[in-house]
C-alpha cells in the first residue's frame, strides 16, 4: 500500500464530503442544536409538567359514602392541622425558606371525593386518580386499616397516592406519639429502630441512562451518509468502475475512502461530546439537575468527556468499516439506505440491552460489541471508577473487531463479483462453488473468525468459572476439552469450506532438524524470560490481588491433579491447539497482506488478548512474538509447539515441586524476585543458541516478501 496515494484519496474524498450541505447538517446542526433542545427542553418540560400536576386536585374514589365522611375526611383534616402547626413552629424558630416550602400546607384542600362501585375499573379508565379502600378492622382494637390503590404507569396517580400516604403517615405518627405520652411510655418501646432511607444520584447517573446510547447512535449516524456516497453513490453516478480501472491498487482506494468515512464519524462523535459538555457546563443542565452550580461541578466528571471521545474512536472505526462493507454491495443510493437499516437494528439491540439500568460492565458485556461501549460510556459519565483492565479490555476487543471489519470491507470492496455484478447477493460472497482454491486464508477470513471466537471464548471461560467458582480443576479440564473444538476443528472446517490448503495454512510439514534442536534450547529457557519480565512489571505497576488469587488457585489445582492429566491440561493441550490457531490459521491469514514483523506482532497481540489477563498481556504477547518468529522462520508449526509445551511444562514443574522453587530462590509468598544471575546467564545462552539454530533453517530473503497464494 502506498500511503501517499491513500492520503491523496483521503483528502479528496474528505473535502468532497464536507462540501455537501447534507453531511454538514447531520454532523453540525444535529448535535449542536438538538442536544440543548432535547435535554434542556425535555427536563424543563418534565419539571414544569410535574409542578402543574402537583397543583391539580386529587380525585379519590370510595366504595361507600361513610368511608369518606366518617374515616378519611377526619384524617385529612387532622393532617391539615398538623401541617399548619409545623408551619407556625418553623416560622417561630426562623426556619429557612427551603424548610418552610417543604410543608405542603394545602394538601387538606386538594381532595375531591368520588363514589364508585368499580374502584379498579374507574382507576384504569382514569376517571379517578387513586382510590381508598377501608378494610374491615378487628373488633374493638381501635385500629383503622386503609388501602391506597394507584395506577403504576400514570404520573398523576403516583403523585396523588404519595400525597395521601404521607398525610396518613403524619396523622398516624401524631396519634401514636400522643398516646405514648399520655401513658408515659418511651417511643423507643414501640419503635426500637429508626430507619431512614436516603437515595442519592448524580447528573452523571441521570445522563448515563440516555446519553451513552445517543452518543453511540450519533457516531453510527455520522458514518452512514459518507459510506453510502463513497460506495453506492459512486456506482450510481457511474464513476466507481472507472475509478477501479485506474492504475491505483484497490487497497489504496479503500484505505483512502475508509479514512474519510472514519474521520467524519469521529468528527461527529467529537461534536456530540462537545455539545453535551457545553450543555452540561454552560447551558445550565448541571445546575438544573443538581439545584446548584457547585454541586454540578462536583457531580459531573469533566475528565470523562475526553476519555469517552477517545473510547469512541475504535468504535467509529468499526462502524465505518461495517458501513463501507455493507454499502459496497448496493447498486443505488436508495438500495444502500435499505441495507443500512439492518445494521442500525444490530446496533440498537445490544445498545438497548446495555442501556437498561440492570446491565453492568462485567462478564461477556465487556467484549460484546456496541454494548461494551454503551456501558463504558455510562460508567465514565456517572463518575464510576472503571478498572484499567476492564477499560483496556473494552478498547482492545473493539479495536480487534474494527481491524477485522476493515479487512472485510477491503475484501468486499475489491471483489469483482461485487463491483461488476448487476445484482449483488450473499451467494456471490459465501458460495463455495464460486471460491477459488488458495494456499492461505485471506486476512479478512482469518480475522473474522478470530473476532467471532474472541467473545465466544470469553463467554465460555466466564461461564465455566461461574459454574465452578471454587473448583479450578474442573475449569481447566473443561477448557482443555473445548479448546480443540474452537481452536482446531472449527478453523479446519472453515479452511476446507473455503478451499484453502490446510497443510500450508497450519504449517503441518516437518521442519529441518536444526529447528527442532533450536526449539528445545529455546523452550528450556523461555520461562526465565517470562519470569524476569513479570518481575519488572510487578516492580513498576504491582500485581492485582485477583491475579495472585487466580494463580494460587491454578497452582492448587495442578498439585491435586494426576501428573499425566496436568501435563495434558497445561502443556500438551494448549500448546497444540493454540499454535495451530494463532501461528497456523491466524498468522497465515496475516501474512497474505502483511510483511513479516507486522504479521508477527499482530498475531502476538491477538495471542495476548485471548488470555483475557490484561496484567499478563506484556508477558504473553512477548512470548507470542517469539513463537511467531519461530514458526515463520522454520516454516513449520512443530518447533513453536515444542517451545510452547516446554514453557508451560516448566510452570507445571515449578507448581508441583516447591523444593525446586526454593532451590531457585523463588518464594511462594511475598513479591516475585529476580532469579540468580547464573540462571539468567544460562537462559540467555540457551536462547541465543536456539535462536541461531532456528534462524539458519529458512531463507531470510523470502520471509521479507509477500507470499504467493
Amino acid at each position: 500500500m502506498n500511503l501517499r496515494r491513500a492520503k491523496t484519496i483521503f483528502v479528496k474524498e474528505l473535502v468532497d464530503i464536507l462540501r455537501d450541505h447534507r453531511t454538514l447538517a447531520a454532523m453540525i446542526v444535529a448535535p449542536i442544536v438538538l442536544y440543548p433542545l432535547l435535554m434542556l427542553g425535555g427536563i424543563q418540560a418534565a419539571t414544569s409538567q410535574a409542578r402543574e400536576i402537583k397543583k391539580d386536585d386529587i380525585v379519590v374514589g370510595f366504595v361507600k359514602e361513610s368511608d369518606w365522611e366518617d374515616v378519611v375526611k377526619p384524617i385529612l383534616l387532622e393532617d391539615h392541622r398538623i401541617l399548619r402547626r409545623q408551619l407556625a413552629e418553623a416560622k417561630a424558630r426562623s426556619a429557612s425558606d427551603d424548610e418552610i416550602a417543604e410543608i405542603p400546607i394545602a394538601i387538606g384542600e386538594k381532595i375531591r371525593p368520588l363514589r364508585t362501585d368499580v374502584i379498579r375499573e374507574s382507576l384504569l379508565q382514569r376517571k379517578i386518580q387513586c382510590a381508598i379502600i377501608l378494610n374491615e378492622p378487628p373488633e374493638s382494637d381501635g385500629q383503622t386499616s386503609l388501602t391506597i390503590v394507584v395506577q403504576q404507569d400514570e404520573m398523576r396517580s403516583q403523585i396523588a397516592g404519595q400525597f395521601l400516604e404521607e398525610a396518613f403517615m403524619r396523622v398516624r405518627d401524631e396519634q401514636r406519639d400522643r398516646n405514648l405520652a399520655r401513658l408515659h411510655i418511651p417511643i423507643a418501646v414501640v419503635e426500637p429502630i429508626v430507619l431512614t432511607r436516603e437515595e442519592i444520584t448524580t447528573p452523571g447517573s441521570v445522563l448515563g441512562l440516555i446519553l451513552p446510547f445517543i452518543l453511540v447512535l450519533m457516531t453510527v449516524t455520522g458514518a452512514i451518509y459518507p459510506a453510502i456516497d463513497l460506495t453506492a453513490g459512486e456506482r450510481e453516478r457511474g464513476t466507481l468502475e472507472s475509478l477501479m480501472v485506474c492504475p491505483v491498487p484497490v487497497m489504496d482506494l479503500i484505505v483512502g475512502k475508509f479514512m474519510a468515512v472514519t474521520t467524519i464519524a469521529i468528527i461527529a462523535a467529537a461534536l456530540n461530546i462537545a455539545s453535551v459538555t457545553a450543555t452540561v457546563y454552560f447551558g445550565g443542565l448541571g445546575e438544573t439537575l443538581m439545584q446548584s452550580a457547585e454541586d454540578a461541578e462536583q457531580a459531573f466528571p469533566l475528565w470523562a468527556f475526553p476519555v469517552v471521545l477517545f473510547s469512541l474512536i475504535p468504535f467509529a472505526v468499526l462502524m465505518s468499516a461495517i458501513m463501507i462493507a455493507v454499502c459496497s454491495c448496493a447498486r443505488t443510493f436508495k438500495e444502500a439506505q435499505n441495507y443500512v437499516m439492518p445494521v442500525i437494528m444490530l446496533v440498537l439491540v445490544p445498545g438497548g440491552i446495555a442501556a437498561l439500568p440492570a446491565s453492568r460492565l462485567e462478564g461477556v458485556m465487556i467484549v460484546l460489541p456496541v454494548a461494551n461501549m454503551v456501558l463504558l460510556t455510562r460508567e465514565l459519565l456517572s463518575g464510576v471508577e472503571v478498572s484499567i483492565s476492564t477499560f483496556l479490555t473494552v478498547l482492545l476487543s473493539t479495536s480487534l473487531y474494527a481491524a477485522v471489519a476493515v479487512t472485510v470491507a477491503a475484501q468486499v470492496f475489491g471483489k469483482e463479483s461485487v463491483l461488476f455484478a448487476d445484482s449483488i447477493s450473499l451467494r456471490a460472497i459465501v458460495s463455495r462453488r464460486l471460491m477459488k482454491p488458495q494456499k492461505y486464508p485471506s486476512l479478512s477470513l482469518a480475522g473474522l473468525y478470530a473476532a467471532v471466537l474472541f467473545p465466544v471464548w470469553f463467554y465460555l471461560q466466564n461461564s465455566l468459572q461461574l459454574a465452578s467458582p471454587d473448583n479450578m480443576e474442573s475449569v481447566l479440564l473443561w477448557t482443555t476439552a473445548l479448546m480443540p473444538v474452537f481452536f482446531v476443528l472449527a478453523p479446519v472446517g472453515v479452511a476446507l469450506y473455503a478451499k484453502i490448503n490446510t497443510i500450508a495454512t497450519f504449517r503441518l510439514r516437518l521442519p529441518r532438524w536444526p529447528a527442532i534442536l533450536g526449539a528445545i534450547f529455546v523452550g528450556s529457557a523461555t520461562w526465565v524470560l517470562a519470569h524476569e519480565l513479570f518481575v519488572f512489571q510487578d516492580r513498576l505497576f504491582g500485581t492485582p490481588d485477583i491475579l495472585k488469587d487466580s494463580g494460587q488457585a491454578m497452582t492448587d489445582a495442578l498439585q491435586a491433579m494426576p501428573f499425566a492429566v496436568a501435563v495434558l491440561v497445561i502443556a500438551i493441550g494448549p500448546a497444540l491447539c493454540e499454535e495451530l490457531f494463532f501461528r497456523g490459521f491466524l498468522l497465515s491469514g496475516l501474512r497474505t497482506s502483511m510483511r513479516k514483523w507486522p504479521a508477527i506482532l499482530c498475531g502476538a497481540a491477538a495471542f495476548g488478548a485471548f488470555h483475557f489477563l490484561i496484567f499478563r498481556f506484556p508477558v504473553t504477547a512477548t512470548l507470542g512474538v517469539l513463537l511467531g518468529w519461530i514458526c515463520w522462520q522454520s516454516r513449520s508449526i512443530w518447533p513453536a509447539v515444542i517451545v510452547h509445551a516446554m514453557h508451560n511444562g516448566s510452570a507445571l514443574a515449578l507448581a508441583r515441586a516447591p523444593a525446586l522453587q526454593e532451590r531457585l530462590g523463588l518464594s511462594e509468598s511475598g513479591p516475585p524476585t529476580h532469579l540468580p544471575p547464573l540462571y539468567i546467564a544460562i537462559a540467555v545462552a540457551l536462547l541465543a543458541i536456539g535462536g541461531f539454530l532456528i534462524s539458519i533453517t529458512g531463507d531470510r530473503s523470502a520471509d521479507q516478501k509477500y507470499p504467493a497464494h
